[in-house]
């Protein structure tokens, strides 16, 4: 009777315990990170907060250097509020690499981005960058913690 009961107890412990989710491949990753920045970046352009939210977390800090080499600033929905001095045209990030930590809890995203904005009514100004940016795994997914942008060689970056 002893050993149907630890059989029974063992049995419910191992049915209680919550099903694992199925890990993604490292490739699978990648491709969702490749898609979230390009997400995230167009929320930002496009001052879509909701969208926003999706891949900022109110507990890590997202901190970012624009192209213009201004110094690092913390990046919040707060900022959605401040007037825009570009008026973006067309605007495109390419050749987005993903390295992830070795536990594949931590990313490191390289990428360029290119298009064009005006300033107060100005011609359109070429825009040409490179850039980095670094997402974490949460509970609730991925999540930027912070990004970087500067001019590409011979290129030009956002306005002051």
């Amino acid at each position: 009777m002893k050993k149907l009961c630890l059989l029974l107890t063992t049995i419910l412990i191992i049915s209680c315990q919550p099903a694992s989710e199925p890990q993604m491949s490292n490739e699978d990753i990648a491709s969702s990170l490749k898609e979230n920045a390009v997400k995230l970046q167009n929320a930002i352009l496009e001052q879509n907060l909701e969208v926003f939210n999706e891949y900022v977390d109110k507990n890590i800090t997202f901190t970012t250097g624009d192209s213009n080499l201004s110094k690092f600033y913390n990046m919040s929905s707060e900022r959605f509020d401040l007037e825009q001095k570009a008026v973006w045209g067309e605007f495109e990030l390419y050749d987005i690499n993903v390295n992830l930590s070795p536990d594949s809890k931590t990313a490191v995203l390289t990428f360029y981005a290119k298009g064009d904005y005006t300033v107060g009514g100005s011609d359109p100004i070429d825009y040409s960058t490179r850039a980095s940016s670094v997402w974490v795994s949460t509970e609730n997914g991925w999540k930027i913690m912070h990004s970087n942008w500067a001019p590409l060689e011979g290129g030009t970056g956002i306005p002051e």
